[in-house]
C-alpha cells in the first residue's frame, strides 16, 4: 500500500489539511515541514484514527480517552470530523487505486467532554467510471495494514526506540519484535496453518483408526492421552518459564537500584569518612588559631617594633642617654629631702624646726620632686630596656622570616580546611541519597528472588525430562499404531486423506521454521549491515564500539560489545544508536518481508546530529534497486532536524509541505492569520522556502520567500 492523499477534516486543530504524498519510487520521500505545537501529533492521530476507528487509536496511543476535536470548539455544538485517505494496492498483480473515509460527529461538552455519535467507515475503489464500495472496509484495511502493526508503519519519534529500549523488560521487547515479525513475514497465519492442518490430521487419523477396528482405536485413544499430557506438560513449562522471565526482569530492576544506591557510596563507609573529615577538620581549626595567636604575639613582641623603627627607636635611646649624662636620670633628690625632713635639719645646716619657713619650703620641694620622680623612673627603666633589646631588635631578618613562616602556614592550613569542607560536604550528601531502610529490603528481595528462580529451575528442569519422557511414550505409541493401521484393513480414501494431512503439517511447519530460521537471519544481517553503515561504526572486534548486532532465537535485539558482551540498550547505548538501530530494524524486516507500506515518522531525528544524522537520513530515504521491494516515507520534521540535511532532501523528496499553526503569532510566526481560534493550515513551501503562512521570525536569515498562491 502507497498513499497518495490525505484529507483531514475539523481534528483537532486541523480544520481542512490536504497533503499529497510522492509516489515516485526514485525519490519516495515526503517531508512535512512542522515546528512543535504544529499539528504533527494530531495528523499522525489523525491517520491512525481513519484507518483504526477510535479503538484503533486508543490502542495504538494506549490512551484512556482521546478527544478528536479542537479544544476551541463551541460547547455543545456538533462537529463534523472526517478524515479521507486515497491510497494504492496491488490487486491481482495490477495497480488499484482506493478511498477510505471515516467521519464522526463529536459535541464537545463541558469539563473537557465530549458526546461522540457512531463512526461512518467507506471504502470505494476508485475506477474510471467512479467509485465501486468495497464490502467490509475495515476487515480489509486489517488484511494490509494491520492495526497490531500499526506503530511500524506510522511511528511517533519519541516511541521508536520501543523495540530497543523504553525502559521495557527483555520478554516485553522480545514479544513485541517476535509479534513484528511475525506478522510482516506470514509467520502468525503459517502457524495457524500448521495448527489448522494438525488438527486436520488428528481427525482422518482417528477416523482412520476406528476404520481398522477397536484394537486400532484403543491405541490411538492412549496415544491421544499422551499427546494431551504432553502437551499440558509443556504449557505449564510455558507459563512457569514466563513466572521466571518476570522474576529475572524483578530480578534485574532490583539490582540496577541496587547498584544505583551502591554507586553513591557504602553507608557504613561514609559515616566512618565523615566522621573522620569532621575530626580533620576540628585539629585544622585548632591549628588555625594557634597561628593566628603567634601572628598577634609576633606583632605585639617588643623586638618586631625594634626591628620595624629601629631608627627613631635609636634616636630615643641617645636621647635617654643625653639624661644620664646630665644626671636628670636616674634622680636621687627625693630620698635628700626625706631624710632631710627626718633629721630635722637641712644640707646647709640650716634648722628644720615643724611649722618653721624653712620645713615647709622643703616639703612643697620633696612633693615637687615626687611627681617628677615617676617620670625619672620609667626614662630610667626605658633606657635600661632598650639597651638590652638593641642586641636581637637590631637583627634585620628575624621579623621577615618568621612573618613568612606564619603567612605560609596559614595559607596551607586553610586551603586544607576548606578541601576538606569540600569532601565532608560531598560525602554528607551522598549519604543525605543513601536509603538505608531501601538497601535492605532491595538486599532481601534479591536473596527472594534467586531462591524462587533456582527453584523455577529446578522445576523446569523436572518437567524437562517429564515432557521428555512423554514425547518418547509419544513416539512409541505411534509406532504401534502405524503397525496396527498396516495389518488392519481401512479405506484407501480415508487412508489417502490421512497422508495428505499429515504431509501437508509437515510442509506448513517446515516452512514456518525456515521464516523462523533463514528469513530472520536475513533480516539480522541487514540489520547490522544498515546499524553500522548508520552510526559510522566499524564491526571489527578492536575498532568498533559495537562489533554486532543479531536478532536471537528467542527474538531479543542484541547489540556486542568488544568483550564479547551484550550491551544493555537502556543504559549502555546513547539515544542516537537506539533511534538507528529501531530504523535498521524496521527498514531491514519490511525489505525482507517484501512488503509495500507507507513508513511514516514524526520527528525521527530527535537525540541525532552530525554525520550520523546524515547518514541516518540517507540510509531510510534512499531509492529501491530494481530487485528491491518500493517503498514510501513520510518525515514530519522541524527547522533544526532540517538543518544541514537540506541537499539530501533536495535529492531525495518528492513532495513538499510546510504546517503551522496560528498560536504561533506573534511571538514565531510572523504574519496574523486574522482568526479568532487556534487553527493549523497547510503550505506549499519546500524547506528551503517561506511565505505569509509560515514564515517565522529567524526564517529571513537562510529561506527564500515564496508567493503564496492565495492571500490569508
Amino acid at each position: 500500500m502507497r498513499l497518495q492523499r490525505i484529507h483531514v477534516h475539523n481534528f483537532k486543530l486541523l480544520q481542512d489539511v490536504r497533503i499529497d504524498l510522492s509516489t515516485d519510487p526514485q525519490r519516495p520521500l515526503t517531508v512535512i515541514r512542522a515546528e512543535n505545537g504544529s499539528g504533527k501529533t494530531s495528523l499522525h492521530y489523525a491517520i491512525l484514527w481513519g484507518l483504526y476507528g477510535i479503538k484503533g487509536l486508543l490502542d495504538v496511543t494506549r490512551a484512556e480517552r482521546i478527544r478528536l476535536t479542537s479544544t476551541a470548539s463551541p460547547l455543545d455544538k456538533p462537529v463534523a470530523v472526517e478524515v479521507s485517505l486515497e491510497f494504492e494496492v496491488e490487486d491481482d498483480g495490477e495497480a488499484a487505486r482506493y478511498r477510505l473515509q471515516r467521519s464522526v460527529f463529536e459535541t464537545p461538552a463541558k469539563g473537557d467532554e465530549v458526546e461522540r455519535g457512531q463512526e461512518r467507515v467507506s471504502l470505494s475503489r476508485l475506477t474510471e467510471a467512479g467509485g465501486e464500495q468495497v464490502a467490509l472496509p475495515e476487515e480489509w484495511i486489517a488484511q494490509r495494514l494491520p492495526g497490531r502493526l500499526a506503530d511500524v508503519f506510522f511511528t511517533n519519534g519519541d516511541d521508536i526506540q520501543k523495540f530497543i529500549t523504553g525502559r521495557q523488560h527483555a520478554h516485553e521487547r522480545q514479544e513485541k519484535v517476535h509479534v513484528t515479525i511475525e506478522n510482516l513475514l506470514g509467520i502468525g497465519k503459517l502457524r495457524q496453518a500448521v495448527k489448522d492442518t494438525a488438527t486436520a490430521y488428528q481427525l482422518y487419523e482417528k477416523r482412520a483408526a476406528k476404520d481398522a477396528g477397536a484394537k486400532v482405536e484403543a491405541l490411538a485413544d492412549q496415544k491421544d492421552e499422551l499427546r494431551k499430557k504432553a502437551d499440558e506438560l509443556n504449557a505449564k513449562i510455558e507459563k512457569i518459564s514466563s513466572r521466571q522471565k518476570n522474576m529475572e526482569a524483578a530480578q534485574d530492576q532490583a539490582q540496577r537500584e541496587l547498584d544505583a544506591i551502591k554507586g553513591i557510596g557504602d553507608l557504613d563507609a561514609l559515616n566512618a569518612q565523615i566522621a573522620e573529615i569532621k575530626q580533620d577538620c576540628a585539629a585544622l581549626e585548632t591549628r588555625k588559631t594557634e597561628c593566628l595567636n603567634a601572628m598577634s604575639a609576633l606583632l605585639r613582641d617588643e623586638v618586631t617594633s625594634w626591628s620595624l623603627m629601629n631608627d627613631s627607636l635609636t634616636a630615643g635611646l641617645e636621647r635617654l642617654d643625653e639624661l644620664k649624662e646630665m644626671r636628670v636620670i636616674p634622680s636621687h633628690s627625693v630620698q635628700v629631702l626625706h631624710d632631710c625632713l627626718e633629721g630635722g635639719e637641712c644640707i646647709c645646716g640650716e634648722p628644720l624646726a615643724p611649722g618653721s619657713p624653712n620645713r615647709d619650703h622643703v616639703q612643697s620641694l620633696l612633693d615637687e620632686q615626687q611627681d617628677k620622680s615617676a617620670v625619672s623612673k620609667y626614662l630610667s627603666e626605658a633606657r635600661y630596656r632598650a639597651h638590652a633589646l638593641r642586641e636581637t631588635g637590631s637583627l634585620p631578618d628575624s621579623f621577615p622570616q618568621r612573618r613568612t613562616q606564619l603567612l605560609t602556614e596559614y595559607t596551607r592550613i586553610t586551603q586544607e580546611i576548606e578541601r576538606k569542607g569540600t569532601s565532608l560536604n560531598a560525602a554528607t550528601e551522598r549519604r543525605g541519597q543513601i536509603d538505608d531502610e531501601k538497601v535492605r529490603r532491595l538486599q532481601a528481595d534479591l536473596i527472594e528472588l534467586d531462591e524462587k528462580i533456582k527453584n523455577i529451575i529446578y522445576e523446569l528442569g523436572s518437567l524437562g525430562r517429564q515432557v521428555k519422557d512423554a514425547e518418547e511414550e509419544v513416539t512409541a505409541k505411534q509406532k504401534q499404531l502405524e503397525k496396527a493401521q498396516r495389518e488392519a484393513k481401512i479405506s484407501a480414501d480415508i487412508a489417502t486423506k490421512r497422508d495428505v494431512a499429515n504431509d501437508l503439517k509437515d510442509l506448513a511447519s517446515a516452512v514456518r521454521d525456515r521464516l523462523e530460521g533463514e528469513y530472520v537471519e536475513r533480516v539480522s544481517a541487514k540489520l547490522q549491515e544498515m546499524f553500522h553503515w548508520i552510526i559510522g561504526s566499524d564491526n571489527s572486534a578492536t575498532q568498533g564500539v559495537y562489533t554486532g548486532v543479531t536478532i536471537t532465537k528467542s527474538f531479543d535485539i542484541k547489540v556486542m560489545s568488544q568483550r564479547g558482551t551484550s550491551l544493555d540498550p537502556d543504559f549502555e547505548i546513547n539515544g542516537a544508536s537506539q533511534r538507528a538501530l529501531t530504523l535498521s530494524f524496521v527498514w531491514s524486516l519490511m525489505e525482507v518481508a517484501g512488503v509495500v507500506a507507507p513508513r511514516f515518522i514524526d520527528t525521527p531525528l530527535g537525540m541525532v546530529s552530525g554525520d550520523t544524522k546524515r547518514r541516518m537520513v540517507e540510509a531510510i530515504t534512499r531509492p529501491p534497486g530494481t530487485s528491491e521491494t518500493p517503498f514510501q516515507v513520510v518525515l514530519l520534521l522541524t527547522r533544526s532536524e532540517i538543518a544541514d540535511i537540506e541537499d539530501i532532501l533536495d535529492e531525495r523528496a518528492g513532495s513538499f509541505l510546510t504546517l503551522s499553526c496560528s498560536h504561533h503569532h506573534p511571538q514565531d510566526l510572523v504574519n496574523n492569520w486574522l482568526v479568532d481560534y487556534p487553527v493549523s493550515r497547510t503550505c506549499r513551501c519546500t524547506h528551503r522556502e517561506m511565505c505569509d503562512v509560515c514564515a517565522r521570525r529567524r526564517d529571513g536569515e537562510h529561506l527564500r520567500y515564496r508567493e503564496q498562491e492565495a492571500s490569508l
